[in-house]
């Protein structure tokens, strides 16, 4: 029986972790690469990806030197570097604090960085500002130049906590600046400065005085520093994975299949081909597998659930856009922003509801760029909050229920429930949308787009050797196959029925890694009816 109080689901303290005997996945070897040279550093990833338990590793490393780091990569080069050498760290975690104004967050830092001060009896100077932490930290760092190091883990949450109120925010974003541009005077009287954040703001804004720092999101060998990769899953986490599988009653590899599915797909550097995993996700799903599939990184969403169904509303006259690939170039996926002037893309890129996806087009003999859901719990959110936000009218129980009905159909093989579950999403959630019945690609959508608020794992357009079927859904032991057409008139259902049994059976939909059983179905849907029509399955 696994033992689950060795996963660190409840703790960012690192030391903590180390002493509890908690799993640490070891990635400490790209810390060394920043750690050991001096000056500010920069990394933004999305909410529950382990941005405090780095910024806590750091504070042990700077703090403790490797007393904490036995066994672990960093542990021989950390020591041939700093020979036992450790630091005074200052650790300002900005969104711990309450507050309700920039005095209010200024006097917050003030009495910690007062704590600091005392303990190491530092002379002040008198601060005739209207903010006065400034003037103690720089007090503090003054005192013993090449001796401290800063921290800070998740700058921009002042921010994102006002984004309901511009002036608020502005003056958050004011008080930011002058601050960073004390960190800026003082960088060369500090060891080493590490600052961590959820999106990148413009550098002529929050970071118009910093700008000497170095962001690692912008540097390929850094993409995996967070996150888990497949190769983690499989040192750390394995017999977890075992555990999980028997308890839903999946086979080791098809558990596998299903985690990859739902939380893996994170990858944030286009010359890295490293796919991540979301570490609160997995973390989340092997200590209670018999709770399914859940969507746990959306619900602890904090501001960001707010701020993104904003601008989701933006996006009303291209249907589900959010849902599909978009092409990007490479030069938009790092640009720094401001939240009230920000392309949608960039925005969910950035705070993890789109991911990076690199295609090489034989045709063109170039590398395209596209962003797309990573996974299926995101794609989940991103789809619930499209219907309750684009829609002309909200989403009902009875289509709540409906999508999750879909998931029994499958599992029963119950097709005559199935197409007539199919008819009441054409019906409820394509009704209100004036181009649904103009393609069959928009029934399609449609049609995925619940099975995404159901969290079934369904794909569109997924291409195998000699074609490209409409949408596939897998499930645990069977991969289903749907060719849809579009019947502009009632006379052409039974030809467009027979095409597309024929050009599912011809082109071997389906037909993809891994190797299972599968279903094609043939399903014509009437512009006329506004509803499936004809089905079959394929023999």
């Amino acid at each position: 029986m696994v033992d689950i109080t060795k996963l660190p689901k409840a703790k960012s303290g690192f030391e903590e972790l180390r002493l509890s005997n908690q799993i640490y996945v070891d990635h400490t070897d790209l810390i060394y690469e920043f750690a050991y040279l001096e000056g500010p550093n920069f990394l933004s990833r999305p909410r529950r990806f382990g941005k405090s338990l780095l910024i806590s590793t750091l504070e042990s490393l700077f703090s403790n030197g490797t007393k904490f780091f036995k066994g672990l990569k960093i542990e021989k080069f950390w020591e041939e570097r700093e020979k036992g050498k450790t630091y005074k760290v200052i650790h300002l975690d900005f969104s711990s604090f309450a507050y309700t104004c920039p005095i209010d967050f200024d006097a917050k830092i003030y009495d910690i960085l007062d704590k600091i001060a005392n303990n190491l009896n530092i002379t002040r100077t008198n601060s005739s500002g209207t903010y006065k932490s400034d003037s103690l930290l720089t007090d503090i760092i003054s005192s013993s130049p090449s001796e401290f190091v800063l921290l800070i883990d998740e700058y921009d949450s002042p921010l994102t906590h006002s984004l309901d109120d511009e002036k608020l925010f502005n003056e958050y974003r004011v008080f930011l600046q002058g601050f960073f541009g004390t960190i800026k005077s003082l960088t060369g009287k500090m060891r080493s400065i590490f600052i961590t954040g959820v999106g990148r703001f413009a550098k002529t804004s929050v970071f118009s005085q910093l700008n000497n720092l170095r962001d690692l999101g912008l540097e390929a060998k850094f993409a995996p520093l967070l996150g888990y990769t497949e190769s983690d899953m499989h040192q750390y986490f394995d017999e977890y994975v075992e555990n999980a599988a028997s308890i839903l009653n999946l086979s080791k590899e098809e558990c596998y299949a299903q985690i990859k599915a739902h939380y893996d797909g994170y990858r944030f550097h286009a010359e890295n081909e490293t796919l991540l995993h979301n570490p609160w996700s997995v973390l989340n799903f092997l200590s209670a597998p018999e709770n399914g599939f859940k969507n746990f990184w959306y619900e602890t969403g904090g501001s960001y659930p707010t701020l993104i169904s904003k601008y989701i509303k933006s996006i009303q006259d291209t249907p589900l856009k959010t849902l599909q690939k978009i092409e990007i170039r490479e030069q938009e996926l790092n640009l720094f922003y401001d939240y009230f002037d920000v392309p949608t893309v960039s925005l969910l890129y950035q705070t993890g509801y789109l991911s990076l996806r690199v295609e090489y087009d034989a045709e063109l003999a170039i590398t395209m760029l596209y962003l797309c859901p990573p996974n299926l719990e995101v794609k989940s959110a991103l789809a619930s909050l499209y219907l309750i936000k684009v829609r002309d009218t909200p989403i009902t129980v009875k289509e709540e229920r409906t999508a999750i009905a879909l998931k029994d159909d499958f599992k029963k093989l119950n097709y005559e429930n199935l197409i007539k579950h199919f008819n009441v999403v054409l019906n409820s959630f394509g009704y209100d949308n004036k181009v649904a019945f103009t393609d069959e690609r928009n029934c399609r959508d449609f049609i995925d787009l619940a099975m995404c608020v159901a969290g079934i794992n369904s794909r569109k357009e997924v291409i195998n050797s000699i074609g490209m079927a409409d949408l596939v859904v897998e499930m645990p032991e069977t991969r289903f196959v749907f060719e849809f057409k579009l019947a502009r008139t009632n006379d052409s259902k039974d030809k467009l029925l027979e095409e597309a049994l024929e050009q599912s059976k011809d082109k071997r939909y389906g037909e993809i890694l891994p190797i299972k059983e599968i279903i094609r179905v043939g399903v014509v849907i009437s512009a006329e009816d506004k509803a499936v029509v004809l089905w079959n399955v394929c023999e």
